[in-house]
């Protein structure tokens, strides 16, 4: 189903619906969006999974490895793209906003609890991601993937836990149609959306 992309008010409420939707479906094209940093020189993209979306508060949020590029990038710039594009519906947002890398602070701890065991132990890598290896593997002991293991085995892995926190300033919003193609992009102005019809 597509978006009834005619009213520019109601557009951004659709959006952030989506996205909300987004992070508790697994079967959703928006719940792994692909997430752009820099170090000022060049730029990065990775997919990434979508663990938080909040519209009233203009917040997206994933997980990382806090050793990952994208962690030192955002120390660098914390300015950040987020591109989201469901193919059924041919309906694409592409976001910019400012991000925080959150590492043993409040944000980090309950995410961190909330996350089930199974996702924990990709954060005890005894190496940073990137980091050469003799073999394929993810450098996590043995042990730690036991369907046994304890939260308390897996603590060591919060170290290594960061959240990145986005606070969304724009949306470009574009839908594909065989009738006519439709965008439009939407600014955050202090305390609402502003949104302008752009040519596709």
């Amino acid at each position: 189903m597509s978006f009834a992309a005619t009213d520019l008010e109601e557009l951004p409420s659709a959006i952030w619906r989506d996205l909300e939707r987004a992070v508790t479906d697994e079967a959703n094209p928006f719940r792994t969006p692909v997430l752009g940093t820099t170090n000022l020189f060049e730029c990065s993209m990775r997919v990434v999974t979508l663990r938080h979306a909040d519209g009233a508060k203009r917040e997206l949020a994933c997980y990382s490895d806090a050793r990952a590029q994208k962690v030192h990038q955002l120390k660098l710039c914390e300015q950040a793209h987020w591109l989201f594009y469901d193919p059924a519906r041919r309906v694409q947002f592409r976001i910019s906003a400012h991000t925080m890398v959150h590492q043993n602070d409040a944000i980090a701890r309950d995410h961190w609890q909330r996350a089930p065991l199974a996702h924990r132990r990709n954060y005890c890598a005894n190496q940073p991601p990137g980091s050469d290896i003799h073999a394929p593997g993810d450098a996590i002991s043995p042990e730690l993937k036991s369907p046994k293991v304890t939260a308390k085995q897996l603590e060591p892995g919060y170290e290594n836990f960061a959240v990145l926190v986005s606070t969304v300033d724009q949306i470009e919003f574009l839908q594909l149609a065989d009738e006519g193609n439709v965008r439009a992009v939407f600014n955050w102005t202090v305390a609402k959306w502003s949104g302008l019809w752009l040519v596709p």
